[in-house]
């Protein structure tokens, strides 16, 4: 080691020392200096630069903690620790292109243990990568068949790409190792399988010895799954209202903030959309399928990635990366009030630039690409500003069944209004306002798809939405049972029946404890 590498360490740990101490003392500002001083001395060591990132993001600087990060994957990978926090970070910054070539270069056979492949194939699959991540979370199951977390990441690939005997499999093999596991018993209701009395009992046992509010979530919406199967629809619904309770308590919703976000967004004009500066590429050209979670958005994109020239990118957050980027703000969901408040001032042509390179790799080479994303509703002043050649496939769907099947699904972060019949009737109409104003905005732009219309007239719906995205009908599209690539969403199970008929009207099964919203909600025209 040569004498300048010995000064760098020295001053290396001296500023990485008093940056440690700056940040104990809540020093933020003094101690990103401290940082930055200790990254120059000693430019490879990532772990420095990951602490920048998280320090910016507390400040909820999106740029900065973005530069830092993008400036780690230059440093030395010293280890798959090392590497995942990389990675961990770039999934939370939206770098996605970044994660995949991270991927491609550390090959499954690089990595040390089950644990690191199997959380590799989790942010893979989270971001979309999902050929990837089946890869990775083979070769986990590989380096440990009796590791509980590779078991499952593969259950859940197994679902995605429609390998159902499979995924039974390795979840139960999980379920053997750990069977109170609150998600394992929760994915095995997922698959429908026959014999469910020995699954409820193990899941009212794991109900027994699991007191956190974040198990009981889990495993009350999987004693429901298995009741509802059963038809045993009073018990199925108390179980239901139990782990509604148990995630509502979970979560910071404000429906009060909502409305005023919602009232905000109804504030873009006219003039604002017309205005020039946006950005548009011929050779990529993007889909938005939005509505509401449950509202039939995955068949649409199903029928529509059927085209030779469209590619299904599934749900990704690509918008909101761009967004955040144009804003400098990172925040939390889609969008935000901020940025919202400031759309005046962002620059819209970088907007559509960053968007389309974020999805590029996703498109595989196709002109066309989705993005199926519901909630992106909230975005669609932003993103037809922003993307001039950006089409809207609205879906539109029974209010009473989308309400029951908001309440039925245990999601992660996303619809926080979904567990409480009131909420969801108030959040209907805020979204139902906001969708009109679309269309008033950007007539011809904007296409309602009427979900029980689709599923009874596949092919009629199917040349509608190939007509309005300037193409011709193919017959594949109305094929999606003879599809094998993944569908990474909470349709993924029924997605591999084909188009069923047989979902609407579901909630005349519990229609007796539907009555507040059935009050609300049962004659809304275009909803009914």
């Amino acid at each position: 080691m040569s004498q300048a590498a010995i000064v760098d360490e020295t001053r290396f740990r001296k500023h990485l020392r008093r940056a440690e101490a700056y940040q104990a003392q809540g020093l933020r500002e003094d101690a990103l200096a401290s940082y930055a001083a200790a990254a120059e001395a000693n430019p490879d060591d990532i772990p420095t630069r990951l602490r920048m990132v998280d320090l910016h993001l507390g400040a909820r600087r999106h740029n900065p903690a973005r530069a830092e990060a993008l400036r780690a994957t230059s440093g030395f990978v010293s280890s798959p620790k090392i590497a995942l926090e990389l990675v961990e970070r770039l999934f939370t910054l939206g770098e996605t292109h970044v994660v995949v070539q991270i991927a491609r270069q550390l090959h499954p056979g690089m990595w040390d243990s089950a644990q690191s492949l199997a959380e590799m194939a989790r942010h893979l699959t989270l971001m979309g990568a999902h050929d990837l991540a089946d890869g990775f979370a083979k070769a986990a199951v590989q380096r440990d068949g009796r590791h509980p977390p590779s078991l499952f990441i593969m259950a859940t690939m197994d679902i995605f790409f429609g390998r159902m005997d499979a995924a039974a499999e390795h979840i139960g093999r999980c379920l053997e190792l750990v069977p109170h596991d609150p998600s394992s018993n929760w994915l095995m209701s997922r698959l429908r399988r026959p014999d469910a009395g020995p699954r409820i009992d193990r899941i009212r046992a794991a109900l027994a010895a699991s007191p956190s509010a974040e198990a009981q979530s889990w495993l009350w919406y999987a004693l429901h799954g298995e009741l509802h199967e059963l038809r045993d629809y009073a018990a199925s619904w108390e179980a239901l209202m139990q782990g509604c309770a148990a995630k509502r308590s979970l979560l910071a919703y404000d429906p009060a903030r909502e409305t005023q976000m919602y009232d905000t967004l109804r504030r873009w004009n006219a003039h604002e959309l017309a205005r020039p500066g946006g950005h548009r590429d011929p050779s990529l050209v993007p889909i938005f399928v939005i509505g509401l979670h449950r509202s039939g958005t995955t068949l649409a994109e199903r029928i529509l990635s059927g085209h030779p020239a469209i590619q299904g990118a599934g749900e990704t957050y690509e918008f909101t990366t761009a967004l955040r980027r144009a804003s400098g703000l990172h925040f939390k969901g889609e969008t935000s009030l901020e940025v919202i408040q400031a759309r005046t001032t962002l620059d819209y042509g970088q907007l559509g630039r960053d968007y389309l390179e974020g999805m590029r790799w996703r498109a595989g080479g196709k002109q066309y690409v989705t993005e199926k994303l519901p909630s992106n509703y909230v975005n669609v002043g932003f993103i037809a500003r922003a993307l001039p050649q950006a089409r809207f496939v609205h879906l539109r769907r029974n209010a009473i069944d989308v309400g029951l099947s908001n309440l039925r699904t245990l999601f992660n972060e996303a619809c926080p209004f979904s567990y409480d019949q009131m909420d969801f009737v108030e959040h209907h109409g805020r979204y139902r306002a906001l969708m009109q104003r679309w269309r008033e905005l950007l007539p011809g732009r904007l296409i309602d798809v009427d979900y029980d219309e689709m599923v009874a007239q596949p092919e009629a719906t199917a040349r509608k939405l190939a007509g309005f995205c300037g193409l011709e009908y193919d017959p594949a599209m109305v094929r999606i049972e003879e599809r094998t690539d993944a569908v990474a969403t909470a349709s993924s199970v029924m997605m591999r029946d084909g188009i069923r008929k047989d979902r609407g009207g579901l909630w005349q099964a519990y229609a007796q404890w539907l009555q507040p919203m059935i009050d609300k909600l049962s004659d809304i025209p275009g909803y009914r």
